[in-house]
């Protein structure tokens, strides 16, 4: 009986055992999360385990969406997620201190016949996807040995320099496909080919798990294939950067996605890069091969970061004028070959976030402006004792250390010129205050000079700190200032006659009544009833005029405003007036019963001559508006926190000239374009506003000849009248309706962004309509469309503001999505890749 049941249960575990498949680090295909690995899979009799590692920053956040699956990758039967291990399903997960997490996933049981399996999330609330999983071991198709997959480092510099994967290879910062894999049991040999190039490498294996990889058989370099313990060696080319830094000249970057099939369906990559001088952000699209290979050149005239967005990759690299850089995506870790590699290398070991935006709102209302200060300034030096140490332990070279050290400090700036949007911003959380209520109930008190005691000419106006963009966030916030209040900057009628002078204009009879009757307000204006009140009530009365401006608006419709007819309207809808807006509406009140004012009245016809005078001469008025704003700014950076003209007030000025030139397509003429050339301190930027003004008049020549647009004529029809009277012209297509301004950037990066999806889809049943208002100037709007393909439309400020509240828009870019009827699908489809919104778009087309 013993030995009978002995024979049991041996049968029952060895049942157990053959029942049961590990799968110890499973080969997989394309990924859409190179930080998600699966560490093993198990398969038994009734289910299937998926072993996961996630390695990201601490804080990442992550979920598991219910409608996540495993599927053979022959089929399209999928298996859902039944349980988990480790983490919650439909919940968000941390990424802990460590910066791993692991986890088991457990769906059901696999048949025995499947080869491969795809994991992923459904559309609901994911988009993780693994290619290609084997559950067996498969052979490399080109004959390379398992032990020689991967990627290989130069044990001599641990540079990354070769790779072997299943169909391609990297060398040289080239993609190649196998020509011939000769194996040998001493000297092997892998002739490569790319297009009509060919390369042999001799591979030879090493005692140590090494290989010995070369062109030539006689003088083999030493590979590893782990880039650990391997000493990190300086170059040359690692000198720090030095003036001067600018040059016109460009960056080529290329890069292979690894592992890259026809089912990721990735097209293009997007690359956004800042250019300091225009204050604009440009979009390049680089188009990717059918290997998975990229390349694009980029215009780069100073190194600094750009970014890169695709469903494969969402991050940053460093581009330098005149080298190139070649990106393995779709790895655990982003991999660099060419001459910025070594720079991009090192910059990833050392990716802090050490400003806590939670952790401030919950302390701030707590400190005072010192305290604050003090308590960014501590945050600042903990990360530099660590760039510190990584320095002295050569673990970061020249370049990197300089850009990270600069980057902490014009981070950390930054941060303490924060402080009022960010007490404001714990405020409004603190008391539920929802983004979409402009007026609180609170003033807090304006900084002063002292606050500012951190900004110094010397860092102002340092021009290598270009090469980090926080310097650029940086400058941004010291010309805005509160402190500066350019707000108070306005050019008049007799300013702009005064300039017309110069310049032997002309002015017809009814200019020049309109100067007489312009100079007679101003006197009456300057009376010391007026200017008492101004002096009073002049902040509080621009304030309740802003705020109250689509009333006003209203009210002006029906004929003649008057400050009466705002309060009554205000006080019938019972809509709060403050006590300190009570009193200036009573003394305006008293002001309009002064002699001065009743001698205003005879002039209330002089506002429009004075709109038609401003329209008519709008270069001037422009051009008069920059120059005052720059001298007033340069002047109050000067007196108020020792800033003085140099570097940094002409980045300043040059993005004000280069908003009209770049952003408005509105080019200078010659003469106001050599007055705003020397305002300038800084050569290359006086000769780099002329170079855009060119490249703009160009565009502007070239866009005469564009087709491919339409520019429709609004339908006369007011509220739900107006989506439904605009959808009837694209019956039976999907509509892809982009809500955008002229003067929007990130309006323009998304029209850019698409612009290959659109030529990829133009003979599918979709339209791709898109709306603004009237803050698009007219003559930049007509120069700028010829270029964006699509149907048109430009609305009146009251169309406007019904689709506004029709589709809750609260900023633009704004995107929504009709079907093929002109319903309305999704009032509020977000930011999408080319990848999601053409299977989105898809995915309509055909129900």
């Amino acid at each position: 009986m013993k030995k009978t049941l002995t024979l049991l249960l041996l049968l029952f575990f060895s049942h157990q055992i053959y029942s049961q498949k590990i799968i110890e680090n499973p080969k997989t295909g394309y990924t859409t999360a190179p930080y998600l690995i699966i560490k093993k899979i198990e398969i038994t009799n009734t289910s299937t385990i998926l072993s996961f590692e996630i390695s990201q920053y601490a804080g990442f956040r992550f979920s598991i969406p219910k409608e996540t699956y495993i599927k053979d990758a022959a089929s399209n039967e999928k298996l859902l997620i039944k349980s988990a291990e480790g983490v919650p399903i439909n919940d968000m997960n941390v990424i802990p201190e460590s910066g791993v997490i692991n986890y088991k996933l457990i769906f059901g049981k696999l048949d025995k016949s499947v080869k491969k399996i795809e994991y992923g999330e459904a559309n609901d609330g994911g988009n993780w996807r693994i290619y290609d999983i084997a559950l067996q071991h498969l052979p490399n198709p080109s004959g390379i040995k398992t032990e020689l997959e991967g990627n290989w480092y130069n044990t001599e510099n641990a540079n990354w320099e070769v790779s072997f994967y299943d169909t391609n290879a990297i060398y040289k910062s080239q993609v190649w496909q196998y020509d011939a894999v000769v194996l040998k049991k001493g000297n092997s040999s892998i002739t490569l080919k790319n297009k009509d190039q060919k390369v042999t490498l001799f591979v030879k294996k090493g005692k140590t798990g090494n290989y010995f990889i070369g062109e030539n058989p006689k003088s083999l370099i030493a590979f590893a294939n782990t880039i650990q313990n391997l000493a990190v060696k300086t170059t040359n080319d690692d000198k720090p950067y030095e003036l001067p830094i600018l040059k016109n000249d460009s960056a080529v970057y290329n890069g292979y996605i690894k592992n890259y099939s026809k089912q990721t369906n990735i097209k293009t990559i997007a690359i956004h890069i800042d250019d300091i001088i225009t204050g604009e952000q440009n979009t390049q699209v680089a188009k990717v091969d059918e290997n998975g290979f990229f390349s694009i050149k980029i215009p780069l005239y100073y190194p600094h970061e750009v970014w890169v967005r695709s469903p494969v990759f969402n991050g940053s690299v460093f581009l330098e004028p005149g080298k190139t850089l070649f990106q393995l995506l779709g790895d655990k870790n982003s991999l660099y070959m060419g001459e910025s590699a070594k720079i991009n290398s090192d910059l990833i070991q050392f990716n802090p976030r050490w400003f806590n935006y939670d952790e401030v709102s919950s302390k701030i209302l707590d400190m005072k402006p010192a305290d604050y200060k003090a308590y960014c300034q501590n945050l600042a030096n903990k990360e530099m004792d660590k760039l510190e140490t990584l320095k002295k332990t050569n673990a970061i070279g020249n370049k990197a250390y300089q850009v990270k050290k600069l980057n902490i400090q014009y981070d950390n700036y930054e941060h303490m010129l924060d402080y009022s949007s960010n007490f404001m911003s714990a405020y409004r959380n603190k008391n539920k205050i929802p983004r979409e209520q402009r007026e609180i109930n609170f003033k807090m008190d304006s900084l002063t000079a002292d606050y500012y005691d951190f900004i110094t000419d010397e860092l102002a106006n340092n021009q290598l700190a270009v090469i980090t963009n926080s310097y650029r966030y940086y400058l941004n916030q010291l010309q805005y200032l509160d402190l500066i209040n350019l707000k108070s900057v306005s050019t008049s009628i007799l300013e702009i006659a005064a300039e017309l002078q110069k310049r032997n204009y002309s002015f017809t009879e009814q200019e020049q009544q309109l100067l007489v009757d312009t100079k007679e307000i101003e006197t009456l204006l300057k009376s010391p009833d007026h200017k008492e009140f101004q002096k009073k009530y002049g902040e509080i009365s621009s304030a309740f005029y802003t705020k109250h401006q689509k009333i006003v608006a209203e009210i002006a419709k029906e004929g003649d405003f008057s400050t009466l007819k705002l309060e009554q309207y205000l006080v019938k809808n019972n809509i709060p007036i403050s006590n300190e807006e009570k009193e200036f509406l009573v003394a305006e009140k008293t002001l309009a019963k002064s002699a001065s004012s009743q001698k205003l009245k005879q002039y209330t016809s002089v506002g429009k001559n004075q709109s038609t005078f401003y329209k008519k001469h709008e270069a001037i008025s422009s051009y008069l508006y920059l120059e005052k704003r720059t001298n007033f700014r340069n002047k109050k950076l000067a007196e108020l926190l020792n800033v003085k003209v140099g570097f940094a007030t002409d980045i300043m000025a040059s993005q004000d000239v280069c908003n009209k030139i770049v952003s408005q397509l509105t080019p200078l003429s010659e003469e106001d374009l050599v007055l705003a050339q020397k305002q300038l301190k800084t050569p290359f930027i006086a000769d780099y506003i002329a170079k855009c003004n060119n490249q703009t008049i160009a565009k502007i020549e070239a866009n005469k000849k564009q087709t491919g647009f339409v520019l429709n004529e609004t339908p006369k029809t007011e509220g739900d009248e107006l989506f439904a009277s605009i959808m009837k012209k694209y019956k039976g297509k999907v509509v892809y309706v982009d809500f955008w301004a002229t003067w929007c950037g990130p309006c323009r990066s998304g029209i850019e962004q698409i612009k290959p999806l659109k030529e990829e889809m133009a003979e599918e049943n979709v339209a791709f309509v898109y709306l603004t208002n009237q803050t698009s100037p007219e003559n930049t709007y007509s120069a700028m469309i010829p270029e964006i393909k699509g149907e048109h439309y430009r609305l009146s400020a009251d169309q406007w503001n019904y689709l506004s509240a029709k589709f809750n828009i609260s900023g633009i870019p704004h995107y929504v999505l009709a079907g093929k009827n002109g319903e309305v699908i999704n009032p509020k489809l977000g930011h999408l890749d080319n990848e999601e919104l053409k299977a989105e778009l898809e995915k309509r087309i055909k129900e």
